[in-house]
């Protein structure tokens, strides 16, 4: 895969993960005790989906990134403390989806649910915006 097949892929999996948590969303503000089950597939679908873009930044994207701005002789600590920032908010999504793993749990406290969602989502969307402005965009020019 080239560098711009990546990044077309990479994008591409954001605009999936966004429509995983919005959808979650939007049948949780039409009611989270009528519509949990499917508030809880959407939640799997986002994980598994989440779970593959994960993989393939950290296994294709990041290091091939790293061994760029190596060649080039520029530092790579502040990338690597972007890429320890990224993990610590997978770590927070999948805390967030092992709270939310039933259709009961969310039931039993919807506001909460609700509310996390809403803050995973703006986690979320910072995620992919620091990405797509900033390391996507130096890794096509590299």
């Amino acid at each position: 895969m080239n560098s711009q097949e990546l990044i077309s892929t990479l994008k591409s999996q954001h605009l999936t993960l966004q429509a995983d948590l919005s959808s979650a969303l939007e049948k949780a503000g039409l009611g989270v005790k009528d519509n949990g089950e499917d508030i809880v597939s959407d939640l799997t679908k986002f994980k598994n989906d989440l779970l593959g873009h994960l993989k393939l930044e950290k296994e294709t994207f990041y290091p091939d990134y790293l061994d760029k701005k190596i060649k080039r002789g520029e530092e790579i600590e502040s990338t690597k403390r972007f890429i320890n920032e990224m993990e610590e908010i997978a770590k927070t999504v999948m805390s967030f989806l092992g709270k939310y793993s039933s259709s009961e749990i969310i039931g039993e406290s919807t506001a909460k649910f609700s509310e996390d969602l809403s803050g995973i989502i703006r986690v979320l969307n910072m995620r992919i915006e620091s990405e797509e402005d900033g390391v996507f965009n130096i890794y096509l020019v590299m």
